[in-house]
């Protein structure tokens, strides 16, 4: 039991503690600066925002203008197209042949027409007296796009009254899978279909030249405020359109964007820039200003804050450190004298030098843990040796020797000389693979002995792995329990051992062994996975759950034994060891089991 400290009593927050004393003096120092710098960083940011926003908005403003020109340019042109006599009196061509010079000058016009407006991806005119679609576009056009284009003006356009009412008024929207058109249309009284149409990926790369850095994005939105283009950008950095803002607004988790937007006049559709605030802050002077200033304000507050510790916290630290170097040379008999100092180190001193009195009986007690662990590893190894392998081992021995089967009594014997020496010196921590899988070979000649031509193994290792450390009948483990469960006197077993390297996710051993027995039940997979004690008629099963809590202790939690089911039937056990090749103190490098 500790005595009781004698410390002196004091109130808690007092003048003398050493928590007031760093509070007061850094809230002195730093409180004023901090305000100053809060205000000044608030401020200029709003402002730059504010700057920043204007300045965005008046440029997108000016890329939405040009883009609406040439939309109305395209509409100008359609507007005079549908005035030309081949189109506003092609029904009254009644000769078939004139009607296909009609139709060619239509289409030369289309084609002359196109070079002018390189905002179009296409144009086009519907002719439902003939069902003819004529159309001359760019090269940067797609035949899926032609194709889509045709059918949908010839299929739905020209055959629906409410869909041209809706769109017959402006620039619309129009998706098809993952393509985005804009579609300008126009209904002749002669139900002729004169448009144009523009592939939104054609916005693509003129958005990218507005200036909003590399983390930044300028898209093309619908009138719902869904993306046109990019739409990874929007799911990626969890920001949010909105399309009632008049000026702009931050959105974005966790990388925050200001937002400015800018609807067109000639369509359904908006212009919205995304600007990174990283990117506004590196245009700050006053937070550059602040940056080159504030060095020189840190040292001047540090040289104060030094002052201030070296009185009330370094010097009593000091003592305690040299205490503490007195100790690691050996000399239990440090203690600290009093001295002025703050509550808290008057606490340390006190508590510091009657804990070095019990270091004394702890020593005793420490002593004693010792004893009680050599105990308990002689109980471990103890539990290594099965009774019921050995009676069985040894019935086998007196049936061969009774029937004077010599050659098969001496290999028998030679193996369990060997099983019986491994088992013995398995007090180590860490074997080489090699002896292990040796190991594992006599016990399994053991019972290939017992059971003729009821057990087929295989066992696979790569040569480069056998000097690997292991711990101890980590492998035997679950071949003992296999050989136990599956083998049965109808159908033989196979049993199979493989082992690799494993790079993922970290470098290691991976065995795996299989067997084709009953496997396990559920029930048991899942008290292992727990390690709860699995207990039935033959006792208390503690094989598997004392090897995962060893492999758990000699490995820090990396080591790694999973158990299931295979189909049709047998068990299938994987264990994941780190590999670490030969670095092991206590383990027999060389040997045979």
């Amino acid at each position: 039991m500790f005595r009781t400290l004698n410390i002196r009593q004091a109130p808690y927050l007092s003048w003398q503690s050493i928590r007031v004393k760093m509070m007061l003096g850094l809230f002195m120092i730093v409180i004023p600066l901090v305000a100053f710098l809060i205000y000044s960083n608030v401020y200029a940011i709003h402002t730059v925002r504010t700057q920043v926003a204007e300045s965005s908005k008046d440029l997108l403003s000016l890329y939405r203008s040009q883009v609406d020109a040439r939309l109305q340019e395209a509409d100008n042109y359609l507007n005079g197209l549908m005035l030309e006599p081949e189109l506003s009196d092609y029904n009254f061509y009644t000769e078939p042949d004139e009607r296909l010079f009609v139709k060619q000058r239509i289409n030369n016009n289309l084609s002359n027409s196109i070079l002018r407006y390189s905002v179009l991806d296409g144009l086009f005119v519907y002719l439902p007296a003939d069902n003819d679609f004529l159309y001359s576009f760019q090269t940067r056009s797609t035949f899926i796009d032609r194709m889509y284009l045709k059918d949908y003006i010839v299929s739905d356009v020209s055959k629906s009254e409410s869909l041209q009412r809706q769109h017959m008024k402006n620039w619309y929207v129009q998706r098809s899978g993952d393509q985005t058109y804009l579609i300008r249309f126009f209904v002749m009284p002669n139900a002729s279909v004169v448009g144009a149409w523009i592939n939104m990926n054609a916005f693509k790369t003129p958005l990218e030249l507005l200036g909003i850095g590399e983390k930044g994005a300028a898209l093309l939105v619908d009138d719902r405020g869904n993306a046109l283009v990019n739409q990874s950008f929007i799911r990626d950095k969890g920001v949010q359109i909105k399309l009632d803002e008049a000026s702009y607004y931050l959105t974005g988790e966790p990388d925050r964007y200001l937002t400015v937007g800018e609807r067109s006049h000639e369509g359904d559709f908006s212009l919205y820039a995304f600007i990174p605030e990283e990117k506004i802050l590196q245009q700050l002077p006053t937070l550059r200003a602040i940056s080159f200033i504030l060095p020189f304000a840190s040292i001047l507050i540090l040289l104060l804050g030094l002052v201030l510790l070296r009185k009330t916290l370094l010097i009593p630290l000091n003592r305690l450190l040299k205490a503490m170097n007195r100790i690691q040379q050996g000399n239990l008999d440090t203690q600290i004298k009093q001295f002025p100092t703050s509550i808290e180190f008057l606490t340390v001193n006190d508590t510091f030098n009657n804990m070095m009195e019990q270091i004394k009986n702890l020593r005793i007690n420490v002593y004693e843990e010792q004893l009680n662990k050599q105990k308990a590893e002689l109980q471990h190894l103890q539990l290594q040796i099965k009774p019921h392998f050995y009676i069985n081992t040894l019935n086998l021995l007196h049936t061969l020797a009774r029937t004077k089967q010599m050659k098969l009594l001496e290999e028998l014997s030679l193996y369990l000389i060997r099983y019986f020496r491994y088992m013995f010196q398995s007090n180590l921590s860490f074997v080489t693979l090699r002896d292990e899988l040796q190991h594992v070979r006599n016990y399994l000649r053991i019972q290939e002995l017992r059971f003729p031509g009821q057990l087929i193994h295989e066992i696979k290792a790569p040569d480069f792995l056998l000097n690997t450390p292991v711990p101890p009948l980590v492998i035997q483990t679950f071949v003992e329990n296999a050989v136990k469960h599956a083998i049965t006197l109808d159908d033989p077993v196979y049993l199979y051992i493989d082992l690799e390297m494993k790079e993922e996710p970290q470098e290691g051993i991976l065995i795996q062994i299989r067997d084709t027995g009953p496997g396990f039940q559920e029930k048991i997979i899942r008290l292992i996975e727990k390690e709860e004690r699995i207990v039935d008629e033959e006792g208390e099963h503690i094989g598997i759950r004392n090897l995962k809590q060893r492999l758990r202790i000699l490995y820090h939690g990396q080591g790694e034994i999973t158990l299931r089911n295979a189909g049709p039937h047998g068990a299938v056990i994987d264990i994941t060891l780190p590999f670490e090749p030969e670095n092991k103190a206590n383990y027999n490098s060389g040997g045979t089991a």
